[in-house]
């Protein structure tokens, strides 16, 4: 018998590191980019017939290791998008709310764990659960029980000169006068269910409006774009360089179609409009916890795992305060940080992995659907193919075998 149970044992064993092989080659990086020759597999991933334009980023806290453009941000016209085209980035925007909660705390404004009903004029509670207070952290985890209700979110398009308003407006509407028909929660006690909320995370920053006393779009305009000197970042296209604003694009078929998008209520949760050289630099601000933006202290808040395994519902890993902390993001198997962003005319991809510090960036002016989602697959995987191969030429021995154990175990572990 103990023989008999020692066989099965090591058949088990060289079944297990045999899949474990299989996985390894089988997920190995086969695209192999290198600064000299990603031009040439980004512009082959690039379909002219899917996608109109975009710009992409590789990077650390301290340089840019590599940035481009490639296609167009007005196809009609052949206006190449570059470096310097501007676009809205979709729920990127939603990470600066997670910076300025902070900052507010920091000024003393408000604690992350507050109630949220410290700081409204008006009540926001899950009537299956009267009694159990929702906090701010969970707004910024999307656990508060909100239901996501994107059908309200879609239809709230709003012209720029109402933006700055907008916030107040919507949150008494939807919350104090049920405008928009009954506020919807999930069955679930506040903390314990994830729930991805746009009404959640656009009342996030409407009571950082509230305890600072000033637009959201000031409150970030102060304490995030200009100490980063964020010169082309903005919440409205007034505020924006016309001649480099890009035009939008949606996959249709064999094709793609120019179509028009503006601002909504909610502008916190989708509207910024930046450019590859700005949202990098906010990026490194974020990846090298530059002093300019929190502290030390806030940035582990910020980013941070806050779930545990309690919690019911995960779409993805774990979250910081409106930072995703999650595997295979595109065909990505490391645990990157960050968030992706998109609708029918823009898709947006802003991760770094906290081991490696190294970032990448993906920005484009098409949306994404399944027309073209393996172009967008490859291409990401091609930046960090390019962060794979720097660190592996570059790195200094002990760097390059923490990596090789860093990229082999996170390749296996993705699977489970």
């Amino acid at each position: 018998m103990t023989k008999r149970i020692k066989r099965v044992l090591l058949v088990l064993v060289i079944l297990m590191f045999g899949g474990i092989a299989f996985i390894l080659n089988d997920s190995k990086d086969e695209i192999n980019a290198d600064l000299t020759n990603i031009e040439n597999k980004l512009n082959r991933y690039f379909n002219e017939n899917k996608m109109g334009g975009f710009a992409v980023s590789v990077f650390n806290a301290d340089s840019i290791i590599y940035s481009t453009g490639i296609g167009y941000s007005d196809v009609k016209a052949k206006t190449l998008y570059t470096k310097q085209t501007q676009q809205y980035i979709a729920s990127v925007s939603k990470t600066t709310i997670g910076v300025a909660l902070l900052k507010a705390e920091e000024l003393g404004l408000l604690s992350i764990d507050d109630p949220i009903s410290k700081h409204l004029p008006f009540k926001v509670s899950n009537p299956h659960f009267p009694d159990q207070e929702i906090t701010i952290a969970q707004l910024a985890t999307h656990t508060s029980s909100l239901d996501y209700n994107e059908e309200v979110v879609e239809s709230l398009y709003i012209a720029e000169t109402l933006k700055k308003p907008s916030l107040e407006a919507f949150m008494k509407a939807y919350f104090e006068n049920s405008i928009y028909g009954p506020i919807t929660y999930t069955e679930h006690v506040p903390g314990t269910h994830y729930n991805y909320s746009n009404i959640g995370s656009g009342l996030a920053a409407y009571i950082v409006e509230r305890v600072a006393n000033m637009p959201f779009s000031e409150f970030t305009q102060k304490h995030i774009f200009n100490p980063l000197g964020l010169k082309h970042t903005s919440w409205f296209e007034s505020e924006a360089d016309s001649t480099q604003l890009t035009k939008y694009y949606e996959p249709t078929g064999e094709a793609i179609t120019n179509v028009t998008t503006s601002g909504v209520q909610l502008y916190p949760c989708r509207d910024l409009i930046t450019n590859i050289k700005d949202l990098t630099t906010y990026s490194q601000a974020i990846i090298g916890r530059n002093p300019k933006l929190l502290s030390d202290a806030s940035f582990v808040k910020l980013l941070s795992p806050r779930i545990d395994a309690s919690v019911s519902g995960m779409s993805v890993d774990n979250h910081g305060l409106f930072f995703m902390i999650d595997r295979n993001n595109y065909g990505i198997m490391y645990q990157l940080t960050g968030l992706n962003g998109g609708d029918n005319c823009i898709n947006t991809m802003m991760w770094f992995d906290p081991k490696t510090e190294l970032g990448y960036i993906f920005i484009g002016n098409t949306g994404g659907s399944e027309l073209n989602r393996v172009n967008h697959i490859l291409i990401y995987r091609t930046l960090v193919s390019l962060g794979d191969h720097i660190i592996m030429e570059n790195g200094t021995f002990g760097e390059k075998i923490r990596h090789k154990w860093h990229n082999g175990y996170n390749r296996v572990r993705a699977l489970f």
